[in-house]
């Protein structure tokens, strides 16, 4: 006789809109992965005097297994499906943008830039209305975020167009769209050890229907946790809805 205290390795591998596998993430450190085998009684009450209420026959149905999982590992993939979304990847190439038509805001608010990652050296402004040149010391620069606005007290306090010239550095990463993919279905693995007996435990479940189970707070005090619940799924071809193996 032995208990089960499991530490594994899990894998996800989300299908594509036509139910296709697209190759399994991870591992991953997953804080969660309860199953839940739900079942319905069906009971023949007896009417009968002496017995009236009490159970003639009872059959037990089985409901479809309930899946949660939570993890605070968060890389794109992941997140994609806790945000409903779909991934493209960021390439800005390093490029220099000349006389680019950027309306500088009154009362200091902040112009977003078409691009991010500027260059500091190599900034140069000047007043779209006649070309005379705008100091440096008239506006402020976010290099990292891409962003512009006036200084107080400067000449285009008021808000006015500029033509900005400027350098940005290539930026390379991925980008979520999110809230466009509400479907989920995946497969879940997981890799594991029994740590009251060393010997390995691994669980197959071959599709489930997943969505969100709580909000994505980007700025939360603690690490990010990601959960997704949902039924787990009789996979065409499949004997059964998931699979724990323990070896001996």
């Amino acid at each position: 006789m032995s208990g089960l205290l499991l530490a594994g390795d899990v894998y996800f591998d989300r299908f594509d809109a036509t139910g296709n596998a697209t190759g399994l993430v991870g591992p991953l450190n997953a804080t969660q992965l309860q199953i839940n085998t739900p079942s319905e009684s069906k009971d023949r009450s007896s009417k009968k005097k002496l017995s009236y209420g009490q159970a003639l026959d009872s059959v037990t149905i089985a409901q479809p297994s309930e899946l949660a999982i939570a993890f605070d590992d968060q890389p794109a993939e992941m997140l994609a499906m806790a945000l409903l979304g779909e991934i493209d990847a960021i390439n800005q190439g390093a490029g220099n943008v000349a006389d680019a038509v950027v309306s500088v805001l009154a009362k200091g608010r902040w112009t977003k830039l078409v691009h991010s990652n500027l260059a500091e050296a190599g900034i140069s402004a000047k007043l779209a209305s006649d070309d005379s040149p705008v100091s440096a010391a008239a506006y402020e620069i976010n290099y990292a975020a891409g962003l512009v606005r006036a200084v107080a007290g400067g000449v285009l306090e008021a808000g006015v167009d500029i033509k900005l010239t400027y350098d940005h550095a290539a930026i390379a990463g991925s980008r979520i769209n999110g809230g466009i993919r509400p479907t989920i279905r995946a497969r879940i693995f997981l890799d594991g050890i029994n740590l009251a007996t060393g010997l390995p435990v691994k669980c197959d479940i071959p599709e489930v229907s997943l969505a969100p189970t709580a909000a994505v707070d980007l700025m939360a005090s603690e690490y990010v946790t990601t959960t997704l619940g949902g039924k787990v799924l009789l996979r065409n071809g499949e004997t059964a809805p998931f699979y724990l193996d323990q070896e001996d």
